[in-house]
C-alpha cells in the first residue's frame, strides 16, 4: 500500500521469505531479481508468498500493508499504445497520442 514504512516492508519481506512458502532466492544478493529498491523486493516477496499460500485475499493482507492488484497499469498503457498504433495503421484511428511512462 502507498505510504507503507520501510520498517513494515522489511517485516513483510522477513515474514514472507521466512515462512517457508515463498521462494525468495531470486531477490537475494546475486539473484536475478536482486535490487536495493525495498519496494521492488517487498513486492516480489509478498507476491511469492501470496501465490504459494493459495491466492486467498487474506494471504495478501500483510497487516494492512498489502493489496491485490489485478492488472499492471504499465502493461495496460503499453497495450493501449500498441492497439492504438495497430488501429491507426488499419485506418480505424486518424491519430494516436504518444506518451512516456
Amino acid at each position: 500500500m502507498p505510504g507503507t514504512t520501510t520498517e513494515k516492508l522489511v517485516a513483510n519481506i522477513n515474514y514472507a521469505c521466512g515462512s517457508g512458502l515463498a521462494d525468495c532466492r531470486a531477490i537475494q544478493d546475486g539473484g536475478p531479481c536482486y535490487s536495493t529498491d525495498i519496494i521492488k523486493v517487498a513486492n516480489y516477496a509478498m507476491n511469492a508468498y501470496y501465490y504459494s499460500a493459495g491466492h486467498e485475499d487474506f494471504n495478501c493482507y500483510f497487516d494492512g500493508s498489502g493489496r491485490i492488484v489485478y492488472d499492471d497499469p504499465r502493461l495496460r498503457i503499453s497495450l493501449m499504445k500498441q492497439t492504438g498504433s495497430f488501429m491507426k495503421q488499419a485506418g480505424v484511428l486518424e491519430d494516436t497520442i504518444e506518451f512516456e511512462v
